[in-house]
């Protein structure tokens, strides 16, 4: 009985969490010039590179390739 009683807490969580999920619009405007102006910004930027084309992740520091575009420890975009 308990059992039925956490599973129908859970769903009815997750059908709330769901609710309040969808409440905000994927188009609204505000949201939309914040991203636009994050990655105009990042991909404006000019990144330093040495002679083998290698780059220093900006979050956690490690080196990766120019070619491959993420950092191999975190998968941040370098």
């Amino acid at each position: 009985m308990t059992d039925a009683i956490f599973v129908a807490l859970g769903v009815i969580m997750l059908g709330g969490f769901l609710i309040l999920a969808g409440s905000t619009s994927r188009e609204d405007p505000r949201l939309r010039r914040s991203w636009d102006s994050r990655f105009d910004s990042e991909a404006h930027e000019l990144r330093r590179t040495d002679a083998t084309g290698v780059l220093r992740c900006r979050r956690c520091g490690a080196s990766g390739t120019e070619r491959a575009g993420i950092c191999p420890g975190c998968g941040a975009v370098l």
